[in-house]
């Protein structure tokens, strides 16, 4: 079962139970992936762009499934098809580190992380 308090967040999809995050390790290599700062990533998915959403959910599954390509994270997307943003939404909004960019992303603050605090 997915720890929220981690920032896990469990889906149903493609006929199993994957569980989802964006750790510190997965945004690196989200940023990495995509040529981009986590801010220049956020503005993107919030312009509406396949692309960056697909690319977030490959992230986010790469922690329990490191093996996880931008195909299969795809299909995944297309299977969760209306569902795909309140996943993303919930995988954003559950990550300590995006919490001061998830309204970039049109969600809440991270619970227990007002708005416009850092980390410090």
């Amino acid at each position: 079962m997915a720890n929220p308090m981690k920032g896990e967040v469990d889906i149903e999809a493609c006929g199993e139970q994957l569980r989802l995050i964006l750790s510190f390790n997965a945004i690196a290599e989200l940023e990495e992936e995509a040529g981009r700062t986590l801010a220049e990533i956020m503005t993107s998915l919030k312009a509406g762009s396949v692309r960056t959403m697909r690319l977030i959910l490959w992230a986010a599954m790469r922690d329990h499934r490191p093996e996880t390509t931008l195909r299969q994270a795809g299909a995944v997307a297309e299977e969760l098809g209306p569902e795909l943003g309140p996943v993303l939404g919930r995988v954003i909004s559950t990550c300590g580190f995006l919490a001061d960019l998830s309204d970039l992303a049109g969600e809440a603050p991270a619970p227990g992380k007002p708005e416009g605090s850092d980390m410090g």
